[in-house]
């Protein structure tokens, strides 16, 4: 009984040291407000933590004064003479801060989140905090609070762009347009881990007569006319006749009437009234298999297989995207423990290209 006292002694007096040096959060400020900010478990001072899990999301002990702190949202709170964001006090004018309706601001600046530093206020450059406000309350979803404008000027993500601020109707992920002019959306330049975070809103074209119609989120029918912002160029435009029925495939492809439009280029050659889309990039029509709507040539159609995103084969040879795989084996072809690496018995390869050769 004594050694059991011992043990049960040891494990409590360990649980209340460890509870001691490393549990630093103790009950939230306002828990209906944000449950980000918090006491100190064992100091009198006010702890900013993401959701309380300062272990793997952090941990600041902010300098705001215990007694008159309160939250104003998740991640911003105020005292009697400071306004702190993340927990850190930041340089506003306190008696005009306000936020509402994702609009931050004060009679001097408006304020951006998204700023150079991670705990610091970004100021919204050239923007009036007088009319600076939510470009359209009624935008569906998140993106609503991507738009804003103030009485000279259109922002896209706090970032002031080209248009009319009195006419100006972002149409989906990919268009807007305002009384004059047709605007492409670009969020990102390149491909994998050269993809860049652009936020660009670029006047692309004379506004065309026509009744408008978002077809999905990326192609616009305006009139007989159906606008994207897919291309190295950033904008299509392809006119037609008259336009019957468009019918919507996903988020790169529609087709126009007999007319099959993928990121913007016109493929007159696919046949549409077969045309299937298969796995990852792979289609086909009655015809051809392609990737990214991009023909392979010389696949046999009959054992044709798609074994990733980017590779396939047939009975003959092994493709990657449109090419084919010279020298592989399509019979022995298989990916390996490796992430992007694949072999077949003589050779390894990687993005279509031979890495490594066995050695006999």
């Amino acid at each position: 009984m004594k050694v059991l006292f011992i043990v049960l002694s040891i494990i409590i007096l360990g649980f209340l040291g460890v509870r001691f040096f490393l549990f630093k959060i103790g009950e939230p400020v306002n828990l209906k407000v944000s449950n980000s900010y918090f006491h100190h478990y064992r100091k009198n001072l006010i702890v900013y933590s993401p959701m309380g899990n300062w272990f793997e999301l952090g941990y600041f002990e902010s300098n705001a004064d215990v007694t008159t702190f309160e939250p104003i949202n998740e991640d911003f709170g105020k005292d009697k003479t400071n306004v702190f964001w993340k927990g850190k006090k930041q340089l506003v004018d306190y008696d005009t801060f306000k936020i509402n309706d994702f609009v931050i601001k004060d009679k001097n600046h408006v304020y951006s989140i998204n700023s150079k530093k991670f705990d610091e206020l970004g100021i919204v450059d050239g923007a009036d905090p007088k009319t600076y406000q939510l470009l359209d309350p009624s935008i569906k979803d998140y993106r609503r609070n991507y738009w804003f404008k103030d009485a000279s000027a259109v922002y896209f993500k706090n970032k002031k762009v080209e248009g009319n601020p009195e006419t100006f109707k972002p149409l989906n992920d990919a268009i807007a347009v305002d009384a004059n002019f047709i605007y492409a959306i670009i969020n990102y330049r390149g491909e994998g881990i050269e993809t860049l975070e652009v936020d660009e809103v670029i006047r692309k074209h004379k506004r065309i007569d026509g009744e408008i119609h978002p077809i999905n989120e990326t192609y616009v029918q305006i009139g007989n006319s159906v606008v994207s912002a897919f291309t190295k160029a950033e904008f299509e435009l392809n006119n037609f006749d008259s336009i019957t029925t468009v019918k919507k495939i996903d988020y790169w492809t529609i087709i126009v009437d007999n007319v099959l439009i993928n990121k913007g280029i016109v493929l007159p050659a696919i046949d549409v009234k077969s045309f299937e889309v298969l796995d990852y990039n792979f289609s086909k029509d009655k015809n051809s298999i392609y990737y990214d709507c991009e023909k392979i040539n010389e696949v046999e159609y009959s054992s044709f297989k798609i074994i990733s995103n980017e590779y396939s084969k047939d009975a003959k040879h092994v493709y990657f995207k449109t090419a084919i795989l010279k020298g592989a084996n399509p019979e022995a072809f298989k990916s390996t423990s490796e992430y992007g690496i694949w072999q077949d018995g003589q050779h390894q390869y990687k993005n279509g290209q031979i890495i490594s050769s066995s050695k006999k």
